[in-house]
């Protein structure tokens, strides 16, 4: 049987109430037990960072290691489903090495010409709640107006590409210029949601008022384009960046609720889990998408488990360009 293996990990330094710093995190080393019957052990290559990971840490403490979509090695296995050697994606922490039921664990099989830090972006969480959040939420027409909030963020990104590849008109709305150009890059117009006259600039884009809202942020923004839907309007309701370092979520400041029902509006939350299974076809149209040069994901790679903290405190407060992804052993 095989012995153990050491890990590092990144562990909260504090209660996971208080505020995240770049300091609230320290790396440690542990030794992890041979796996179990119907477990297997993996290397780490690379992790994915969300802002949802901060929910689950509020109620944790110091010591704590957060989870986190991983994508790696099989270096040891108790599971006929898996062999050393095999590429997997799980639900794993931050760590370099994690052990985990085979069951939670896929393989992976990269597509040509697809890096593999896209297992855990394009074609892992994000790109898949963005993809069931188009494609079964909004379910976008030729020809509408729909705007995408959080535009340059992990889902965001995909979103606003799956959007325009329906030939609906698509506008991102991003909070800073940085990510008006990042999002520029993918052949999607933005506005900058920090400028004083963000909101008038949606209304010269979408004068007769807005179709649709990939809604990633809630809050004030999230309000002021729902009062710009014209009637039969709808919102796919995803995130709430706009509130995620806060421990309840904000109100939607709207100037009359009742709006919803005079303009006959729609607003469906959703979460990727609901439609989990159709990932597998999911997957393949993602992935027909990025070899096919339609699709693609600016990435913010942290530069090994150390980067992690730091990299996830700017996240929340919205100084990350672009997915975050950790490359957990460099």
């Amino acid at each position: 049987m095989a012995g153990s293996v050491t890990t590092h990990e990144a562990r909260l330094t504090h209660d996971g109430a208080e505020p995240l710093t770049a300091g609230s995190f320290e790396v440690a080393e542990r030794e992890l037990p041979p796996a179990a019957g119907g477990e297997i052990v993996v290397e780490v290559r690379y992790a994915s960072l969300d802002p949802s990971q901060r929910i689950r840490l509020r109620s944790e403490g110091a010591g704590f290691v957060p989870p986190a979509g991983v994508v790696g090695t099989v270096v040891q296995s108790r599971s006929d489903a898996f062999a050393v050697g095999d590429t997997v994606t799980a639900p794993g922490a931050w760590a370099t090495t994690v052990c985990v039921p085979a069951a939670s664990a896929e393989r992976y099989d990269a597509p040509d010409g697809v890096a593999l830090h896209h297992a855990v972006g394009l074609l892992g969480l994000t790109g898949l709640t963005a993809y069931f959040g188009v494609r079964r939420v909004l379910r976008p027409l030729q020809g509408e107006k729909i705007v995408v909030t959080g535009a340059f963020g992990g889902v965001g990104q995909v979103a606003a590409q799956l959007i325009a590849a329906s030939g609906a008109d698509v506008l991102g709305v991003v909070g800073g210029p940085d990510k008006a150009h990042g999002l520029k890059r993918l052949g999607i117009n933005a506005v900058d949601r920090r400028a004083a006259d963000w909101a008038a600039e949606v209304d010269r884009w979408a004068p007769e008022g807005l179709h649709a809202v990939f809604d990633n942020v809630w809050g004030e923004t999230s309000a002021r384009l729902v009062e710009r839907l014209r009637p039969l309007g709808r919102v796919a309701l995803c995130g709430q960046m706009s509130g995620i370092g806060e421990a309840v979520v904000p109100p939607l400041p709207l100037d009359n609720w009742f709006r919803l029902v005079t303009r006959s509006l729609t607003v469906q939350g959703f979460r990727a889990a609901d439609f989990a299974a159709e990932n597998a076809d999911a997957r393949r149209a993602l992935a027909d998408m990025i070899a096919s040069g339609a699709l693609d994901q600016e990435i913010h790679l942290a530069p090994g488990l150390a980067a992690a903290g730091p990299a996830f405190a700017d996240l929340l407060t919205g100084h990350v360009v672009g997915k975050l992804v950790v490359a957990v052993r460099e």
